[in-house]
């Protein structure tokens, strides 16, 4: 293995980290960067290597928040789109490897040490086989690996069934389908606009006035945060429940990003556990897979230097 300089890119719908690896072991110069402050990705590209003088770097590794299937690369959630080989020409001539964010984190999950990881109820130090890494955001990502092969899914956009076991969820559900004529996606949900849907209808306020973080934040003093962060949990869980049994996760369903910290803080584990394990038909197999949450925040830079050491 002898990596060259590759800039190490994880492309949001609105923040743009990027950071430089000189050995593919260790990364330097992260900074993050607003996408709606620059008109496209040669502009983004350009004022970072810019700021870090970092002009002879000619490969990259990005991953970005879009589907992945052709040369042109559409953002789903932001007005940001680019050729794979018109990047590559005008900036990384010796390497240009584009993949979608979440599959760029979970080229991590298997490198994760013990420490990096919190355990939602049980020990399953011994389990083994497919995992998932589940990351809900702007949007919900969702990416498998079985061995070393990492699999985009756009799993987030699965309907939510029309019953949830949850009157509160019902309610929401049913708001949701008179105001779009539709039912709604898990990603409908699971993000950061879902949070301010659920405490708008909640609270029967036609606008919900706090941001994301203060709704998480506030469950301690605030009944309407309280009921919106345990309905998000049950919705969660039921969400890991349908992705954890078809991919057949028995080697872990692994949850990060700041959403799920602040979801995931101060809560029932158990409680939590049995949503996911409400099957009438499944339950023994569920009861087998283990579910953590994942400590460190920098995933999209340690599948990069994974990927770049793989140039």
């Amino acid at each position: 293995m002898n990596p060259k300089p590759t800039l190490l890119a994880d492309l949001g719908a609105t923040n743009a980290r990027f950071a430089v690896t000189l050995d593919g072991l260790s990364y330097q110069d992260s900074k993050e960067l607003k996408i709606s402050e620059y008109n496209s990705i040669n502009s983004l590209c350009d004022a970072y290597l810019t700021s870090v003088h970092s002009s002879g770097i000619k490969r990259a590794v990005i991953g970005v928040a879009a589907p992945v299937i052709g040369d042109v690369i559409t953002f789903v959630n932001c007005d940001l789109e680019f050729s794979q080989s018109e990047l590559k020409s005008s900036f990384f001539p010796e390497g240009l490897r584009v993949i979608n964010d979440l599959a760029l984190q979970a080229h991590a999950i298997n490198s994760l040490e013990v420490d990096d990881l919190e355990t939602l109820g049980g020990n399953f130090t011994e389990a083994t086989g497919p995992k998932i890494l589940v990351m809900p955001g702007t949007g919900l990502g969702m990416a498998g690996i079985v061995n070393q092969e990492v699999v985009s899914t756009e799993a987030g956009h699965l309907n939510i069934p029309a019953k949830i076991k949850k009157e509160s969820l019902d309610k929401i559900i049913e708001v949701f389908k008179n105001q779009t004529d539709r039912m709604p996606t898990f990603e409908d949900f699971l993000s950061g606009k879902g949070l301010n849907f659920f405490y708008c209808v909640l609270s029967g306020r036609s606008e919900c006035g706090l941001t994301n973080e203060e709704i998480l934040s506030n469950y301690n003093t605030d009944s309407i945060c309280l009921e919106v962060k345990e309905s998000m949990n049950y919705l969660y869980a039921a969400y890991l429940r349908y992705i954890a049994l078809a991919w057949g996760a028995l080697g872990g369903v692994y949850l990060g990003g700041s959403i799920t910290n602040s979801l995931l803080f101060d809560i029932d584990n158990s409680k939590f556990r049995k949503v996911f394990e409400d099957s009438e038909t499944m339950s023994s197999l569920l009861k087998a897979i283990p579910i953590f949450r994942v400590k460190p925040q920098d995933l999209g830079f340690r599948g990069a230097l994974k990927l770049a050491r793989e140039f």
